[in-house]
């Protein structure tokens, strides 16, 4: 099995981390994480493994933050799928290039998004979102 990254890609304030944080827990759902580590106030950095497959999740995606850590981390690890968060371009999107270096097959992800953000259906948007990662990695393992 080739090994995966999937990377929820968007610019800043388009719910990368909290869609992140639904995957961990749709994730909990089919299993126990083996680690579970708050980062800071909200990121976390999680592992499961599911059929015999690491998958790591880190919601951190902002420059200047934790992600390229993170990602060092998962890769070290020699994660299966590393799932994780990425602005749309610069820093954050350099480290993964850098960190996989060419040993993981990368899927770009986009979150729904919807500009008003008073709307109603925002949390459903996100739930929609993480819930196509997850079957994603499903479908991957």
């Amino acid at each position: 099995m080739s090994k995966y990254l999937i990377c929820d890609l968007a610019r800043s304030d388009w719910g990368k981390t909290q869609t992140l944080l639904k995957v961990i827990d749709l994730l909990k759902t089919k299993t126990k994480p083996l680690v579970e580590e708050v980062i800071d106030d909200i990121d976390k950095f999680t592992i499961f493994k599911i059929n015999g497959k690491e998958i790591i999740v880190s919601t951190q995606g902002d420059p200047n933050s934790y992600q390229k850590e993170g990602l060092l981390r998962a890769v070290n690890d020699n994660a299966d799928i590393i799932v994780c968060a990425s602005r749309t371009k610069g820093a954050t999107v350099n480290s993964i290039y850098e960190t996989t270096n060419g040993s993981y097959e990368i899927i770009w992800f986009n979150n729904f998004y919807a500009d008003n953000k008073d709307l109603s259906c925002i949390p459903s948007l996100k739930n929609i979102s993480a819930e196509a990662i997850v079957n994603l990695i499903l479908t991957i393992i």
